[in-house]
């Protein structure tokens, strides 16, 4: 076998498969525009720049699988904006460029062995969670969730706390002690959930995501480059043998 060709195409596999870095993006947060914290529900939409929609929907739901409740909700832009202090640092990052527009959010207290569920109209890219206040200065606060994320911000925000309040810990939990930030799950989603075990006052969240599946579609590898890969690591195989005969 050429030596050449071997090496060519050993490149050529390796560029197929790298992943593209990542940079700062816009992300599209929740309007939200409905919510009913006696029975554990919210709703809104998020719009995106082809003018399309996707809708989004919260629920609490109890172990007995009846309906929770949440602390509150600001909606339709009013209320405290919770996410401008700090000049916005905190949801800002080298993923993210843009923190949420306005004051809407959903707060939580957590406890009562309650379910807390996000789900989309369709397949959505890369969201994010950005987050107030989780944890204090003396307790430690976790959002135990269904799917892995990283901490992509984090610093001091409306109610203090700093660059170090969040850590993940292994099981895909988040632990805030006076947290604020952002998280980011990696890949196409159209629901997530997660648990607050133990009860605080308060904590709040929004999300946002990158794009969607319909506009962005998730790039299958072809046969032939699939193909090529294998080529290529057979290839190096054999120039090696036939180089270092042992």
């Amino acid at each position: 076998m050429n030596r050449k060709f071997v090496l060519a195409a050993a490149t050529a596999a390796a560029f197929a498969f790298t992943p593209v870095t990542a940079s700062a993006v816009l992300y599209h947060y929740v309007d939200w525009d409905d919510a009913n914290a006696a029975g554990g529900t919210a709703s809104g939409f998020i719009t995106l720049p082809d003018s399309s929609t996707v809708t989004v929907s919260f629920a609490a739901i109890n172990a007995d699988t009846s309906p929770g409740t949440l602390n509150f909700a600001q909606i339709d832009g009013t209320g405290i904006n919770y996410w401008n202090a700090n000049a916005q640092a905190p949801f800002l990052s080298t993923e993210v460029d843009n923190a949420p527009p306005d004051s809407d959010i959903i707060s939580l207290v957590g406890g009562d062995n309650q379910t807390y569920s996000v789900t989309l109209s369709e397949a959505i890219k890369d969201p994010i969670m950005a987050i107030v206040s989780l944890g204090n200065d003396s307790e430690a606060i976790t959002y135990d969730f269904d799917s892995p994320f990283e901490i992509v911000s984090q610093d001091e925000g409306h109610w203090g706390g700093s660059t170090t309040a969040f850590s993940e810990l292994p099981g895909d939990i988040l632990e805030g002690t006076e947290g604020h930030g952002t998280i980011q799950f990696i890949g196409t989603f159209t629901t997530f959930t997660w648990t607050v075990p133990t009860s605080e006052n308060w904590h709040g969240f929004t999300f946002g995501i990158r794009t969607t599946e319909a506009i962005e579609p998730s790039v299958v590898p072809e046969p032939a480059a699939i193909a090529l890969f294998a080529l290529g690591i057979a290839g190096l195989g054999f120039a090696r043998v036939r180089r270092f005969p042992f």
